[in-house]
């Protein structure tokens, strides 16, 4: 079993490395990591996948030297800081213009796994997708309200056959209506861009859609699965079992609840 401070250290490592893995696979992203702040630009103008992430001790002219980075890339961008380390720190973000979310952002971990996952509800399948079968992927993602050319530069061939990735569509009586992605770390297994149609939801789509990352991890040999939470999404990770252990406030221009879980 992993002690809280271990579990806070995957949470972390996973967190940042699900950055890593968006701009690796990004035409021109830029990585920005030289001790204290992680900077990372993906190029697409999407505020979640361009910004800063703060989990390690660091001054206030290092952050501001890391925003000020970003914004020469003239991206949309946001920063999360650690909770506890944004005492002394958030003045940084404010004065370039961002605005902290009212609710932190709850990074989630899943330890010890489960022996075994619950079985799927009945009219519900969910199917792996690599980089040549992304039709449904990306056809979910655009009735969700991300538009096809920027669902494909982000959800790339490239990004859906990487060996660290997994990317999953879950079927409601047949029809695709939901999305989730696991992404491997060296410490743990993370969950990402877990997502299911508005008419779809309330069936166990987004929960099914879970464990099947859940089971990518453990197939991968990790012991700790990682996920950011939205605020809509805390009941149903906490009912399986997952609990938050790293808060990270979230700056941004006019940003509305936790963010993108």
């Amino acid at each position: 079993m992993k002690s809280r401070p271990e579990l806070v250290d995957v949470a972390n490592e996973n967190f940042l490395a699900s950055f890593r893995k968006v701009v690796e696979h990004s035409p021109g992203g830029e990585i920005r990591s030289h001790g204290g702040p992680l900077a990372f630009v993906s190029g697409l103008p999407l505020s979640l996948f361009n910004g800063c992430v703060v989990v390690e001790p660091a001054s206030s002219r290092e952050l501001d030297s890391t925003i000020s980075w970003i914004e020469e890339r003239d991206v949309p961008y946001r920063v999360w800081i650690a909770q506890e380390l944004v005492t002394g720190l958030e003045a940084v973000p404010r004065a370039h213009g961002l605005d902290p979310a009212p609710l932190p952002y709850p990074g989630m971990v899943l330890h010890p796994l489960p022996d075994e996952v619950p079985p799927l509800p009945v009219g519900v399948e969910v199917v792996a997708v690599a980089g040549s079968g992304l039709g449904e992927f990306l056809r979910v993602c655009d009735e969700g309200g991300l538009s096809r050319d920027l669902a494909r530069r982000l959800f790339s061939e490239s990004f859906a056959g990487d060996p660290e990735v997994e990317l999953f569509v879950g079927r409601l009586q047949g029809r695709p209506v939901g999305t989730s992605i696991a992404i491997r770390s060296s410490q743990a297994a993370g969950v990402y861009n877990v997502g299911t149609l508005t008419a779809a939801r309330r069936r166990g789509v987004g929960t099914a859609l879970t464990w099947a990352a859940v089971e990518a991890g453990r197939a991968w040999g990790r012991d700790t699965i990682v996920l950011q939470s939205s605020e809509m999404g805390l009941p149903m990770y906490r009912s399986m079992g997952f609990r938050a252990v790293a808060p990270y406030i979230t700056f941004g221009r006019q940003l509305q609840g936790t963010g993108d879980g």
